[in-house]
C-alpha cells in the first residue's frame, strides 16, 4: 500500500515547485476519492466529471488543508462534499447570498435539510460541517461504520433532490 501524504509532503511539494501539488494528491488518492464520491453521486460519468472538477478546483484551496486538524484524505473528502454541494447548486442556478461567507454556506446546507430526521441532520453536521471523524459519531451514537455512510449518503440525496 502506498504511503499517506502528509502535510508535510503537500506544504513541501506546493512550495518547492516538485510535482504539482493536485497531481501528487490525484495520483495518491483519486481512486479512493473517485469511490468516495459514487456513495453520493451514482452516476458513473457524473462521477468522474466532479473528481476531475474537485481536483482542478483543490488548488485554491490547499491553503486550508494546512490548517485543518484532519488527515489529508479527511481533508479532502470534506472538500469534495463541498464542491459537490456547490456544483449541483449551479447546476441547478440556485444561488445563494451567503456563497462567500462560509458560516452561511454552512448555514444554508444544513437548511437543505429541513426534512431529513433528527439522526441524517446530525451526522450531516459533524461530518460536513464540524470536520469530524465517522469512528466518532459511530462510537457516540454505539452503531457501526456503515450505519454512519448511510445517514450521510441520505443525507446527501435530500439534499440533492432539493438543488436539483
Amino acid at each position: 500500500m502506498e504511503k499517506a501524504i502528509t502535510k508535510d509532503i503537500l506544504r513541501d511539494e506546493l512550495f518547492s515547485g516538485g510535482k504539482p501539488a493536485a497531481e501528487l494528491l490525484y495520483n495518491r488518492y483519486g481512486g479512493m476519492l473517485f469511490s468516495y464520491i459514487q456513495q453520493f453521486v451514482p452516476s458513473r460519468a457524473e462521477a468522474e466529471n466532479l473528481l476531475v472538477n474537485i481536483f482542478s478546483r483543490l488548488v485554491s484551496r490547499l491553503e486550508t488543508a494546512f490548517e485543518s486538524s484532519l488527515s489529508v484524505y479527511c481533508w479532502l473528502q470534506i472538500e469534495a462534499r463541498k464542491i459537490i454541494l456547490e456544483q449541483r447548486g449551479q447546476e441547478t442556478g440556485e444561488v445563494y447570498s451567503g456563497v462567500s461567507d462560509p458560516g452561511g454556506m454552512r448555514v444554508y446546507y444544513f437548511s437543505l435539510l429541513e426534512d431529513a430526521s433528527p439522526e441524517q441532520r446530525w451526522v450531516f453536521r459533524e461530518l460536513f460541517i464540524n470536520g469530524r471523524q465517522r469512528e466518532e459519531l459511530a462510537g457516540e451514537l454505539n452503531r457501526d461504520l456503515a450505519y454512519i455512510g448511510d445517514l450521510l449518503r441520505e443525507s446527501m440525496l435530500i439534499i440533492g433532490k432539493k438543488l436539483g
